[in-house]
């Protein structure tokens, strides 16, 4: 075979395994990203194709709980080359998976820094809008988890998911506007500011409709009923 073929079925069986994977057909999606793509890349020398395969085998380790291996990975297979290539979206990207895993395990202070002071400048350098919010939602999530309401975070995490949705917004991104407007018009309500808390939780309902979640539009428009009824 030509080394053009290869690559090109190579990539190919990754497009399938990453079918496979929003399946839910994980083992297949995993086999063909470590038999099938990888060593390709590996015969190939092509650092960057294997780079991001790994961290696609990392994607899938996390979301079947194999979280210390998903890190490993990140850490020692990924982000080195992005480092190497001076390709630095893929590093930011890379260095926000790091935090997320981090997040989970409970080092909230480690992954705040990351978010902070690794991803946030290089999203703003490339003027990142749809990474600047998730990268602003991430922060609020995480100061909210380690009690930061409660701890003078109030005020931060305020302005964090207030910055995150109106980025969201102008980006027109509906699952962001679902997602963040969720949790901001909740703590909207929680602080008294009620017409706010209203038009957000509207904005983040008609957002899920939108993408075909009802569940989480009844939920929205629930908690809107219950401030309406507070308000009385």
């Amino acid at each position: 075979e030509r080394l053009g073929d290869v690559r090109s079925k190579a990539v190919t069986m990754g497009k399938i395994a990453d079918i496979l994977e929003q399946r839910g057909d994980t083992d297949e999606a995993l086999r063909i990203h470590r038999e099938e793509e990888l060593p390709v890349y590996e015969r190939l020398g092509d650092v960057r194709s294997k780079a991001v395969t790994m961290g696609k085998i990392a994607d899938i380790l996390e979301q079947r709980g194999d979280i210390d291996e998903a890190l490993r990975i990140h850490r020692e297979e990924e982000l080195p080359v992005y480092e190497r290539l001076g390709d630095v979206r893929s590093k930011a990207v890379t260095m926000g998976k790091i935090a997320d895993i981090l997040q989970q395990r409970g080092e909230t202070d480690e992954a705040l820094r990351i978010f902070l002071e690794e991803c946030l400048p290089i999203r703003k350098k490339l003027n990142d809008i749809s990474g600047i919010a998730h990268i602003r939602y991430s922060c609020a999530q995480i100061r909210l988890q380690r009690g930061g309401l409660d701890k003078g975070e109030a005020q931060t995490i305020f302005e964090e998911l207030k910055e995150s949705f109106a980025l969201s917004k102008k980006r027109q991104r509906a699952d962001s506007i679902a997602i963040v407007g969720a949790l901001y018009g909740q703590l909207l309500a929680a602080a008294g500011q009620t017409e706010s808390a209203l038009s957000v939780l509207s904005d983040a309902a008609d957002a899920c409709e939108k993408l075909g979640w009802p569940e989480q539009a009844a939920q929205a428009r629930e908690i809107q009923e219950h401030i309406r009824n507070m308000a009385k």
